[in-house]
């Protein structure tokens, strides 16, 4: 998933400063947890690729699912990222599908699914390619809307660290990290745009996972 040119992305991100909605997680959480229903519904309907969500909608699927008892950004899965790097398509097709059960907003499983997909493997390619480009650009949507993500009071927030580095490669397309830090608990990561020796700072804010590390760790210490 790598279909954005630079200069969109540029007009991209220009746009989201005057876009970007935020995220409420106490009235997420509330509302995930008050109405677990209807959370399951707009969650099916994304999984079916349904267009039809709106950017709220989206919001609630991709950051309430940081509400359920399904999360935990610790998960990985054999094989997958190590097929992935490889280019072993036909292992990548083979073992996705169980993996975004268990955990279908993940941005890293579902573009590693569709690169799979795309290059033609797997049952039914092309049916699963189109559904999961639609997923993979409705989660994209998600985070690019959180924040303006160029300034650490209005970061990009995601639910993993892993969604971090593939919403940097393969939406935005960038190659090159020249550096990460810390600001207070908003990481600051600078990149360069591809064809641009320019380099820019991108934010994102990551508490969920970092909460719940936090838990567990303070759970496993009791």
């Amino acid at each position: 998933m790598n279909r954005h040119k630079p200069l969109f992305v540029l007009l991209l991100l220009l746009a989201t400063a005057f876009m970007a909605r935020g995220v409420d997680y106490n009235a997420m959480q509330v509302e995930v947890a008050m109405h677990p229903d209807r959370y399951r519904a707009l969650l099916n309907r994304f999984v079916a690729g349904d267009t039809t969500l709106t950017t709220p909608e989206l919001a609630t699927v991709y950051y309430g699912y940081s509400f359920t008892p399904d999360y935990d950004p610790r998960e990985t899965f054999d094989g997958i990222s190590e097929a992935f790097a490889v280019k072993d398509y036909e292992r990548v097709a083979l073992l996705t599908p169980d993996a975004l059960v268990l955990n279908p907003v993940s941005l890293d499983l579902s573009v590693m699914a569709l690169a799979a997909a795309e290059s033609g493997a797997g049952e039914r390619p092309g049916l699963r390619a189109a559904n999961l480009g639609l997923r993979c650009d409705m989660i994209a949507t998600a985070i690019l809307e959180s924040g303006r993500g160029t300034t650490p009071d209005s970061p990009f927030k995601v639910i993993s660290s892993a969604d971090i580095g593939r919403l940097l490669r393969n939406v935005l397309g960038i190659s090159v990290i020249v550096g990460r830090t810390k600001v207070g608990d908003v990481d600051a990561i600078k990149v360069t745009f591809p064809e641009s020796d320019r380099q820019h700072i991108l934010y994102f804010d990551n508490t969920r996972e970092a909460q719940f590390l936090a838990r567990r760790s303070a759970g496993s210490n009791q």
